[in-house]
């Protein structure tokens, strides 16, 4: 889930600072906003989660390290995660994308290589097909 919250502004700390102050702002602020000690009080919960929320990113080095990255935190985003964005998401995969097919037609007329009628076009023909490109229409032979 990308995160509306700079998550080092929500603990008060700079985005180089130590695992160590990482973990004593959280306490500071954990304690300051724990609903026991604000019972009834809505925004101190509110904010007693994002507290949570940012020490759990920026306590971890794996997250901290994408959050610096690409300025959200996910596990779907993890490369490598399964399903996530950066291995199999929506139009992000070349999952059915059959390179070797591309590589044997020629690569569509580079300078100095013969055109074998497999080019740019063809290559998005099978793309957008899912993987499933037959041979090239006559017109384009």
């Amino acid at each position: 889930m990308a995160s509306k919250n700079d998550y080092y502004e929500t603990l008060g700390v700079a985005r180089g600072a130590s695992e160590d102050d990482v973990r004593k702002a959280y306490r500071r602020l954990a304690r300051k906003y724990h609903p026991d000690l604000n019972p009834g009080d809505k925004s101190a919960e509110d904010r007693f989660k994002n507290v949570q929320e940012a020490y759990e990113i920026l306590s971890d080095a794996k997250k901290r390290q994408m959050y610096d990255q690409y300025g959200f935190y996910s596990d779907q985003a993890m490369p490598g995660a399964e399903g996530g964005p950066f291995q199999n998401g929506p139009n992000m995969g070349f999952g059915g994308f059959d390179f070797s097919e591309f590589a044997r037609r020629g690569g569509g007329g580079a300078a100095g290589q013969q055109d074998n009628g497999f080019g740019f076009r063809d290559l998005f023909d099978q793309v957008f097909s899912g993987g499933r490109a037959g041979p090239a229409p006559a017109w384009r032979r």
